[in-house]
């Protein structure tokens, strides 16, 4: 079967205007054309499209039928005639963005929602995974940006420092970590639930990774984090923008231990080399690096 886009618009412009005279003017051509790939189609489609008993042409049901697949065909032509366009514009037909969900979204997202009040042709999507999984999201998804905590194990990629982000040990004011007084040493720490997100891993470098934990609560992500600590179901280590409000109410205490109450992560900002990067990717770069530290 080779239906044609002339034979697909035809049909439509007859079922849209009712007469061959009309469908021919609204097409520019004579209505002989018209008439003409109203056949071909029928004969590609082995039904008889169009009833010509009456004064009128009108569609037939299989023509009614064979009409909602063309449409389909000439929606799908106008689709990739607006998606040249776009390219033509210098954006990116699409952008595809995966950040560890320890760093801030608010950069992204301003970005993204900038972009989009602009108008921008870019069909962007942002997801957000934790620690390990954002390199095999950047992977799985053949992602375009990649903002990761820990540093990227795979070859063939483009590293840009991003500000650092402060983490701090934090507990609930009224965890028992947080009435002591004085620096706490390991056995005070290891008596009590460390919360961590899925685990941890030992490239964070966290003073902590020299406890013998007896008990961890591992969780998905750093809300959940978070909360437990709230919860004061255990201590553990937070970005500081996730428990800054906390920590100015009291709701939350550094915990003072001996090795470190406060770490610097350095995440980076990562595409793949020999990647051009379009505005789209530009603009949430340049977001990254002028965010607060």
């Amino acid at each position: 079967m080779n239906i044609t886009l002339d034979q697909a618009r035809a049909l439509d412009a007859l079922e849209r205007h009712g007469t061959l005279v009309r469908a021919a003017a609204a097409l520019g051509k004579g209505h002989p054309a018209i008439l003409y790939a109203l056949r071909q189609l029928e004969v590609q489609v082995a039904l008889d499209l169009v009833d010509r008993r009456g004064y009128r042409l009108r569609l037939t049901a299989a023509g009614r039928r064979v009409l909602e697949h063309c449409r389909r065909l000439l929606a799908a032509e106008a689709d990739l005639i607006a998606a040249c366009a776009e390219m033509r514009t210098g954006w990116e037909p699409a952008l595809r963005v995966v950040y560890d969900g320890v760093f801030p979204d608010q950069p992204i997202l301003r970005a993204v929602g900038s972009m989009v009040a602009e108008g921008a042709p870019t069909r962007i999507h942002v997801s957000a995974e934790f620690l390990g999984g954002v390199e095999a999201a950047f992977a799985r998804d053949d992602a375009d940006l990649m903002i990761a905590v820990l540093p990227a194990t795979a070859a063939g990629v483009v590293a840009t420092r991003l500000p650092p982000l402060r983490a701090l040990l934090v507990g609930h004011r009224a965890h028992p970590l947080a009435r002591r007084r004085g620096p706490l040493d390991d056995a005070a720490l290891e008596d009590h639930v460390l919360v961590t997100v899925r685990g941890g891993d030992p490239r964070l470098a966290l003073p902590t990774a020299r406890l013998q934990r007896r008990v961890t609560v591992d969780l998905n992500d750093f809300h959940a984090k978070r909360a437990a600590i709230l919860a004061g179901i255990g201590f553990g280590w937070l970005p500081e923008h996730l428990c800054r409000a906390e920590l100015r109410r009291g709701t939350m205490r550094v915990l003072p231990y001996a090795h470190g109450h406060e770490h610097l992560w350095a995440p980076r900002l990562y595409h793949r080399a020999g990647a051009r990067l379009g505005p789209a990717a530009r603009r949430v770069a340049a977001a990254l690096a002028a965010a607060p530290a």
